[in-house]
């Protein structure tokens, strides 16, 4: 008896866990609804996601959650958590993105969350008279202001403002020499934010109506990262000081800034800090994405467990040895530090790891473990992604399982021709 025929006579004598016979039903469930499909191919498990929208809803407390664009960059699915009760408004990750999305009626509340200098968008929103009144640009200086003023002239019609804040955490307090958090705004102290805010007000052309500040040590930052528990333990703690202070700073900053202008909104939080989030009584809306996908970097919380709704398949084309096969393609590495947890991870069947020596490869992605024994070239492997929305960069059209075992197929962002970046 070969190590391959043993390995599968095992599998099939030894009892299965009731996890293993529910990922077992999962991955038949998939290859059955995508059997006529060639892979690589994407999937959208269409409950998975719905039952992700609504976990995201209850840990918001009442609060509306703006549907963060960058995670999903596939319209249908911006839509359907918009149609999901709870839900208002898009945050996009380009202007040009916002554009398009107001152009397509996907959304008439569009805030842009980053910075931009494109000046051919910055003239086409300035052009737009509907589109000037539902999108919002991000701003954090002075300069920002400038370079719109620049683009479009004296004398430029009204642009909506939302001012950025930096909600990092500085436990040294207002010291930068330490900076917990993502490298975003300058603007850190309340009196930062208003006298930004007051230079806004002044300038003509611009109108201030948001705030917004995101807390990346908290959201974005799992508090229980796999086999790392001294690591934890630190996420933790920084995450306990980081809360009470940021709410305390945040709810001061907007009180001076209301002081001086009326604000239509402001937004805080992402997926991994909703709870936190809205319990900071200045804050108005919240914003998630990455929670209704459920990538494999948000399997690292202990607040919540999101389902994985979207993954993709590669197929077995090579058995080099026993314990061993090897997929086509398969190189989607997320963005960020470049470390393993940023690598895609083999799902279904479950057992599979990416060997050390080569991981996710552009043409080949060897995998191991005690399942590989029983697959053979065109058989097909289900992986996740680290990173929620990126996956769609790889995609032009995702293949949506409806609970009913129904199969419809819709674009990505590539699939209409689009990357903004």
């Amino acid at each position: 008896m070969s190590v391959d025929q043993g390995g599968r006579l095992a599998q099939r004598t030894a009892p299965k866990s009731p996890d293993a016979q529910r990922l077992g039903a999962r991955r038949a469930r998939y290859d059955r609804a995508t059997a006529d499909l060639d892979p690589p191919l994407a999937v959208v498990d269409l409950g998975a996601f719905d039952r992700n929208a609504a976990d995201m809803t209850r840990r918001a407390a009442g609060r509306p959650i703006r549907v963060a664009s960058k995670s999903l960059r596939c319209r249908y699915l911006i839509e359907r958590a918009l149609a999901t009760p709870g839900y208002r408004g898009v945050m996009c990750y380009s202007l040009p993105e916002a554009l398009w999305l107001y152009a397509m009626g996907t959304s008439d509340d569009l805030l842009v969350a980053y910075p931009t200098v494109d000046l051919r968008a910055l003239r086409a929103l300035a052009a737009d008279d509907q589109a000037r009144r539902r999108i919002t640009i991000m701003t954090d200086s002075e300069a920002h202001l400038d370079v719109v003023d620049r683009v479009l002239g004296d004398g430029h019609p009204e642009i909506r403002i939302c001012l950025d804040l930096d909600v990092s955490w500085r436990p040294l307090g207002r010291r930068p020499a330490v900076h917990i958090g993502t490298r975003r705004s300058p603007l850190h102290t309340p009196e930062q934010a208003a006298d930004f805010a007051k230079a806004v007000i002044r300038h003509a052309g611009f109108r201030l109506v948001g705030v917004m500040g995101y807390e990346g040590q908290i959201a974005g930052l799992g508090d229980a990262p796999p086999g790392h528990p001294v690591r934890a333990q630190l996420i933790r703690l920084i995450q306990g000081r980081s809360v009470p202070e940021l709410n305390r700073r945040r709810t001061e900053t907007i009180r001076l800034i209301q002081a001086l202008t009326p604000l239509e909104f402001v937004n805080g939080g992402g997926t991994g800090s909703l709870e936190s989030t809205a319990r900071d009584a200045s804050v108005t809306e919240l914003t998630g994405g990455s929670g209704l996908v459920g990538p494999t970097l948000f399997d690292a919380y202990r607040r919540f467990t999101p389902e994985p709704a979207v993954l993709f398949a590669l197929p077995v084309v090579r058995r080099p040895g026993p314990g061993i096969a090897t997929l086509f393609s398969g190189g989607y590495v997320a963005s960020g530090t470049g470390t393993p947890d940023r690598l895609p991870r083999p799902y279904l069947p479950a057992g599979l790891s990416l060997t050390g020596v080569e991981g996710a490869g552009e043409v080949q992605t060897p995998v191991r473990g005690a399942a590989a024994g029983n697959l053979r070239p065109g058989d097909r492997v289900w992986l996740r992604h680290a990173k929620a929305g990126e996956l769609a960069e790889r995609f032009r059209e995702y293949h949506v399982i409806h609970d009913d075992g129904q199969v419809t197929e819709v674009p990505t962002y590539r699939g209409e021709g689009q990357c903004f970046g």
